[in-house]
């Protein structure tokens, strides 16, 4: 029996895809439960208008957020953050300091997943490297003591 999962099903399947499962299983456990519809031809309709319309919302925030990572390329953003003497970190700088930095001082909001970069342990200039699917840039990251 063809299924659509609305949920996550451990060893079915993830949620929003087609698969083809044992009747009882569908009549029994899916269906009742609410983690699946049966796939009539209506419901699958639907279910194609609703994946073109969630592909195209993808696809436009990804030229999104390539259009941001462009605009980052070469800026310069500060972070001032608790040192020792010797200009070593308390806390080490990770992707999300790293995102709140950019979105306090650029106004631009950067998914952390997007910053890739090892964590800052000492005061001083750091490249950062962002990414998106389309593009790449590089930002500078000042750390001062304070």
């Amino acid at each position: 029996m063809k299924v659509i999962l609305l949920k996550d099903v451990r060893g079915c399947g993830q949620a929003n895809t087609i698969v083809d499962v044992a009747q009882g299983y569908a009549a029994n456990f899916l269906l009742p439960h609410k983690y699946a519809v049966a796939a009539t031809e209506d419901k699958l309709k639907e279910f194609e208008a609703k994946r073109a319309q969630m592909d195209a919302a993808k696809a436009k925030e990804e030229e999104q957020l390539s259009g941001k990572v462009k605009s980052l390329e070469g800026k310069t953003v500060t972070i001032v953050a608790r040192a020792t003497e010797k200009g070593g970190l308390f806390k080490a700088l990770n992707a999300p300091d790293f995102a709140k930095a950019i979105r306090a001082q650029l106004s631009l909001e950067i998914p952390e997943s997007s910053i890739t970069t090892d964590p800052v342990k000492t005061v001083g200039e750091h490249k950062v490297k962002l990414h998106s699917k389309n593009s790449k840039a590089e930002l500078t990251v000042v750390i001062n003591a304070q």
